[in-house]
């Protein structure tokens, strides 16, 4: 495929859309390096990944799920069918990929930036994935604030979800774009 039909074919593939067959070590470390490549000001390199497959991408769903019980528990706002949603994806697919911006400690640039630049790390994850015919997702429950302790962040780390990767189990159609003529204003 050339860069045109790999933008053209990168989906937002659902769990249930994905097969739960393994995928190598060196298949998500090719995702990695690719995601390593994205530009970003002043050289602060702000994403952080943590990959979850096996036992602890179950052990993290498990953990997750019972912290919102906890959470919804003591009075905070959870929406527990999004919980469930949540904690079936997590479960559904091979590999679960924790992703994780760290501000820069001098803060050179805007947060905007830094999350922009951690955007084109994951859409180069997710291009490299299309590109050798795998599924991805990028789930962003609203409850992600919560998940600091649980995913062992630092100081300056901020959760920006999960990029979920699989085998596609079948096809998930695209919503097609609406005529790019509408969504530009040319000045000559």
């Amino acid at each position: 495929m050339n860069i045109d039909e790999i933008i053209k074919n990168r989906r937002a593939t659902p769990p249930r859309f994905l097969a739960k067959k393994e995928i190598s070590k060196d298949t998500i470390q090719q995702l990695l390096d690719n995601a390593n490549w994205a530009p970003n000001h002043k050289s602060t390199e702000p994403w952080r990944f943590k990959v979850y497959t096996g036992d602890a991408k179950n052990k993290l769903a498990d953990e997750i799920y019972s912290l919102l019980i906890k959470k919804k528990k003591a009075g905070e706002q959870i929406n527990l069918s999004k919980a469930d949603k949540f904690k079936a994806g997590i479960e559904l697919v091979p590999v679960a990929i924790a992703i994780i911006l760290e501000r820069d400690i001098a803060e050179r640039v805007s947060e905007w930036e830094e999350i922009a630049a951690v955007s084109m790390a994951v859409q180069n994850m997710w291009l490299t994935a299309t590109a050798i015919n795998l599924g991805a997702f990028w789930a962003t429950p609203q409850f992600l604030p919560f998940l600091n302790e649980i995913l062992e962040l630092k100081p300056r780390q901020k959760s920006l979800g999960f990029l979920y990767i699989g085998e596609i189990a079948m096809d998930y159609p695209s919503p097609g774009r609406g005529d790019i003529v509408y969504k530009v204003e040319w000045k000559e």
